[in-house]
């Protein structure tokens, strides 16, 4: 491993212990995105690194936990993406102070920093509140709070939605 790869590996090691979850979602964005695990491999020829065994990914409110992680960069050393796997991989979210967590779970997640897109597939449950949102894919584009669930090419799939009525008398 060259001096480069160990000072890389040493900032994202003091990142992990020095970042604070921020609640607001616009300052999410703009957070670093930290990882701890068991064990960790980085391939500075491939622009991968891998990590396993308990893995858990923080950025801002954001919080990620997955039994692997694959951690995919250009050239420029800025991640692309992320894909997550387990059983289960769970994620939780504070949207904005004030509002119910977004929490979700899939046996694969796949995260894509630039857009803020999160994608789950297999077995993918995303709830907020007693309201919940179940299908083998879904997507959450965390800065619109947007999900968007079901494939359109698989029809045998079906997206399942519960929305609990306001508790709030009028």
């Amino acid at each position: 491993m060259s001096i480069k790869s160990k000072g890389w590996l040493l900032s994202l090691v003091i990142n992990v212990l020095f970042t604070f979850p921020v609640f607001a979602l616009e300052a999410d964005s703009k957070e670093p995105i930290t990882l701890e695990s068991n064990s960790g491999f980085f391939d500075d020829q491939k622009g991968l690194s891998v990590y396993t065994g308990d893995v858990i990914i923080i950025q801002g409110s954001m919080r990620m936990d997955a039994d692997k992680v694959m951690v995919y960069m250009d050239d420029k050393r800025e991640i692309t993406k992320l894909v997550a796997t387990g059983n289960l991989v769970k994620f939780k979210q504070i949207p904005e102070e004030g509002k119910e967590a977004v929490r979700g779970q899939s046996l694969r997640a796949d995260y894509f920093p630039a857009r803020k897109l999160l994608v789950l597939k297999q077995q993918a449950v995303i709830w907020q509140g007693d309201n919940s949102t179940a299908s083998e894919y879904i997507e959450y584009d965390r800065v619109q709070e947007l999900i968007k669930a079901g494939d359109k090419v698989v029809t045998n799939k079906r997206v399942h939605v519960i929305l609990q009525p306001s508790s709030k008398e009028e």
